[in-house]
């Protein structure tokens, strides 16, 4: 071409085509590279940001877990602490109702005691007229007796004045002096029943203090059995007896109290529902069912409503009947109770 003619060469192009190729076949193959290496760069960061969530994602959930058993715990015992502090409330007013129904005891005692004295008052009121009215007839015995003195004396006078008259008048002297006998004798008797009567009110007076006095000492020392009693039971419960508890048993609450004169129950199973009425004789055959259908055992507490009407003995009487027959801890004698597990929580008893 430079010459003027055409370059008819075979493959006249191929030395410039090696001259150009390799440079640009390494700078495709360097780009290629470096976009995986960016690529490799770009996912071993995600992977790793992945993994540090993924850590964070198991660690807050151990921590949520951990956090629920805890919460699952301050739940069990802080229910346990409620049937603990409910079994102490009942017991308390269990305590109150024989407290009142044990001071209408004693307020009956004392005004019987009242009514004696008053009757022994009385008595002793009636015998102190009658001695009264037993020294104004001796008071008048005497005066009588100083009046027939004084007669006697006159007739002694006339008789010494009138000598000749003596035979005619020895009968009246001698029935005279007859009267003045009897007079001194029933005198005497008046004065003897009189001194009767003053020991027998004695007597009577020391009888009522003795007895009052036995009355006091006999109260006194029912206050210490009493007191020794309680003591010894609360003793003999916590070193031999097992405790009472709800865990692992099927609760059955029951209410009881008095309205217009009429028994009221109602019931429910659990810690949840509403109570519902129900007679005496159905609560019986339904305590029975269940008691067959949980073969762990029933754990019946007996709720007393705020002035419930309740005495003492029915309280008792109605909670001995359901514990005896249906509870667990003291059915057949607390024989259940010495299957049952020793815990350190304390029940209802």
């Amino acid at each position: 071409m430079n010459d003027g003619f055409t370059d008819l060469r075979l493959n006249r192009q191929e030395g410039q085509v090696n001259e150009s190729f390799w440079p640009s076949f390494t700078d495709i193959m360097t780009t290629v590279v470096m976009i995986f290496l960016i690529a490799l760069v770009v996912l071993l960061v995600r992977n790793m940001e992945l993994v540090r969530q993924l850590r964070a994602t198991m660690e807050a959930e151990r921590i949520a877990a951990e956090l629920a058993r805890a919460t699952g715990e301050e739940k069990d015992s802080l229910s346990m602490a409620l049937h603990r502090t409910e079994a102490e409330l009942r017991q308390a007013r269990l305590e109150i109702l024989r407290l009142r129904e044990k001071a209408v005891d004693r307020e009956k005692v004392i005004t019987d005691q009242i009514a004696t004295i008053n009757r022994l008052t009385e008595a002793r009121d009636a015998l102190e007229r009658k001695a009264d009215r037993l020294a104004v007839d001796r008071q008048r015995l005497e005066g009588r007796l100083k009046d027939q003195q004084a007669r006697l004396t006159m007739l002694e006078q006339s008789l010494k004045n009138r000598e000749l008259e003596l035979q005619a008048s020895r009968s009246d002297v001698d029935s005279l002096r007859a009267n003045i006998d009897s007079l001194q004798a029933s005198l005497r008797d008046a004065q003897t029943r009189a001194d009767r009567l003053q020991e027998d009110l004695d007597e009577r007076s020391r009888a009522l203090e003795a007895a009052r006095q036995a009355a006091q000492e006999v109260e006194r020392k029912y206050l210490v059995l009493a007191g020794d009693y309680d003591n010894l039971k609360v003793k003999y419960d916590k070193l031999i007896r097992p405790a009472r508890s709800p865990a692992g048993r099927h609760v059955v609450e029951v209410r009881y109290w008095k309205e217009g004169g009429q028994y009221r129950i109602a019931w429910h199973e659990g810690n949840k529902g509403e109570f519902q009425p129900i007679s005496r004789k159905h609560l019986d055959l339904v305590l029975s069912r269940l008691l067959k259908q949980y073969p762990n055992g029933l754990y019946v507490k007996v709720i007393f409503p705020e002035n419930s009407g309740l005495s003492y003995n029915e309280a008792w009487e109605f909670t001995n009947h359901l514990h005896r027959n249906y509870d667990y801890y003291f059915r057949d004698d607390g024989q259940a109770a010495k299957d049952a597990p020793r815990a350190d929580v304390t029940g209802d008893k």
